[in-house]
């Protein structure tokens, strides 16, 4: 590295050069002498062009990060592209968030975004104007950047021409633009708020290759319940690894705008979580429960669970409208894969519809294919995306929704699927596991029917759409639905298909639960309280799909499904207990709180 000589900024501009006056200011430690320094027959200069990313040094051309851009009468460039030019080592300091220029003899120099000195070894000096980010490119006054290395500019039209310290070596090529580490930043709405006032927050951050892949908050609530001062975090990092962490204070003063329990309830966003007291719930009034049922018949596959052999899971023979919940764990030891295998057996031919249909995994989380699956199978049932048709000729086998045998189950791993269809004959359903590398059509025939052994169930159970239609008006005050209980709800009874003996759908997975609410009151919660503890699933309000997520939470969270308007609503909820989750379930209607300015 060269050693940086002491000189002088000398600045004389024609009237026709207003855009580029750089007005007078405090002198840097290079500014003392030299007056005389000119640049005619200096070989080293570096020519900047406005509004342009194009430099020339020694007459070859460079491109900038970032446009010399003019702003308020200041010319702001591109600090790594003016140092680099130079020769020096440009670092980003995560601790402090500054840029560190390192060069000549022990001289160090840093910079930081929005603040108006820089220091040069350990001292500070003010700046003409303040530094700012472009898209993670920090932005330097030119003038304070050539105090601050002792460089002479002269400004001629749209150019400025810097006189670089004798020996500064230039390039034969273009050095190629480096990664510089992303730019944590954020802003809130403002600096002070009231306990329980909801705070607005504005990730601001940057990166110049525009590639951050990981945001990490830390105490950025939406509302705080406790006068004082509070800090909140931001870290960002990028693609390659690099990050920065911005921090900023905010007062709570001792004005309540909101209790935490007014506030959970006007602001938590749909499909979030907050707390309540669990045991409060049976105290609220229970909506008469009295439901009529649809001639849905429900092919519940879901024991044995853990499959330790290869063979049919389950087998019956269905005609008409039928639902399909899934759900086993592949124990083969090495994978596998889970079929399923429609034989028409009339004596017509007979055609299958298939209406919505869910499927996920594999998966090491059964909780979270369940509620996936869920979720998949109402999204389909709004866009139809899953709709189609085949024709089975008497005797004909064929494998249908073959998004359960399309990947290969490790072992260990759970597949789950919802689905309904429509055939117009009898249809022969077979659900069965193979090694991933054997054929289901050439070895059903000599499958042996599984043991379900475990608690979890199997069967075949008629009349799995539940209607619940309600004309009076619900959420003037707190009032609960509640589901799969076995009481107000009761366990279906059925029969296993293969093993011909009475079955119980404990917990009804699988049943799908249609709700119709015509008079929900104005500017009313409803909600989904978990009774039995784990459960990750989804729901559909009205045309919306709403998952579910209490992973090890209690009945004491709730999750936030809808909220009215300011006029009586007509809501529509369809929801299916999912598989890997705990039951009983409510649902609840809670007047939300006056807002408040």
């Amino acid at each position: 590295m060269m050693k940086i000589k002491k000189a002088i900024l000398a600045v004389s501009l024609a009237a026709s050069q207003a855009a580029f006056v750089m007005p007078v200011y405090a002198e840097s430690p290079y500014e003392v002498q030299d007056k005389q320094v000119q640049l005619n027959g200096v070989t080293n200069q570096l020519v900047l062009y406005l509004n342009s990313r194009k430099m020339e040094q020694n007459g070859l051309e460079y491109t900038a990060i970032r446009e010399a851009t003019v702003k308020q009468g200041i010319t702001y460039v591109s600090l790594r592209s003016i140092t680099e030019r130079l020769g020096y080592k440009v670092e980003y300091d995560a601790n402090t968030n500054e840029v560190l220029v390192s060069g000549g003899e022990a001289t160090e120099s840093r910079f930081k975004a929005n603040r108006n000195t820089y220091i040069l070894n350990g001292a500070s000096y003010p700046m003409n104007g303040t530094p700012y980010m472009d898209e993670g490119v920090l932005m330097l006054p030119l003038r304070s950047l050539s105090a601050a290395y002792g460089l002479k500019i002269t400004l001629e039209g749209s150019q400025a021409i810097l006189e670089l310290p004798a020996g500064t070596a230039t390039d034969p090529e273009p050095e190629p633009e480096r990664n510089e580490p992303p730019v944590a930043l954020f802003a809130t709405d403002k600096h002070k708020y009231r306990i329980g006032e909801f705070i607005r927050y504005d990730d601001q951050s940057t990166d110049d290759e525009d590639a951050i892949v990981e945001r990490k908050w830390d105490n950025n609530e939406p509302a705080f319940f406790q006068p004082g001062i509070v800090e909140v975090t931001l870290q960002v990092t990028d693609k390659h690894g690099l990050s920065s962490t911005y921090k900023q204070q905010i007062e709570i003063t001792s004005e309540l705008l909101y209790t935490k329990e007014e506030f959970n309830r006007l602001f938590t966003p749909v499909g979030s979580n907050f707390e309540i007291a669990g045991g409060s719930v049976l105290s609220f009034d229970a909506l008469p429960y009295t439901y009529r049922t649809e001639p849905y018949t429900l092919f519940r596959a879901s024991g044995p669970e853990t499959v330790n052999y290869e063979g049919i899971l389950y087998q019956d023979t269905i005609e008409g409208t039928t639902l399909f919940m899934i759900h086993h764990k592949n124990d083969l030891g090495e994978k596998a894969k889970f079929y399923v295998v429609a034989e028409n057996k009339g004596e017509a031919p007979a055609s299958v519809e298939i209406g919505g249909l869910g499927f996920a995994g594999p998966s090491i989380h059964p909780e979270v294919a369940g509620r996936l699956a869920a979720a998949r199978y109402f999204e389909s049932m709004i866009s139809g995306s899953a709709s189609r048709s085949m024709t089975l000729v008497p005797g004909e086998k064929k494998l249908i929704f073959t998004e359960l045998s399309a990947a290969a189950v490790p072992n260990g791993d759970v597949v789950t699927l919802n689905a309904d269809l429509v055939s117009d004959g009898p249809i022969q359903y077979t659900v069965l596991i193979v090694k991933a590398n054997h054929d289901p059509l050439e070895m059903i025939s000599a499958l042996p029917y599984l043991d379900p052994k475990e608690s979890i169930i199997r069967g075949t159970f008629q009349d799995s759409a539940r209607v619940f239609e309600y004309n009076g008006l619900v959420g003037t005050k707190p009032e609960r639905l509640p589901l799969t209980d076995n009481t107000t709800d009761p366990f279906q009874k059925g029969i296993d298909g293969i093993k011909l003996t009475e079955a119980t759908n404990s917990g009804n997975y699988g049943v799908l639960y249609y709700i119709v609410l015509n008079r929900v009151a104005p500017n009313t919660l409803i909600t989904f309280n978990p009774r039995g503890g784990l459960y990750s699933g989804a729901a559909r309000v009205n045309n919306d799909v709403i998952h579910i997520k209490h992973i090890g939470s209690t009945k004491d969270s709730t999750s936030v499904l809808y909220r009215t308007g300011d006029q009586e609503e007509k809501v529509e909820l369809w929801i299916t207990p999912a598989a890997g989750s705990n039951l009983p379930f409510t649902f609840l209607f809670l007047p939300l709180p006056e807002a408040r300015n």
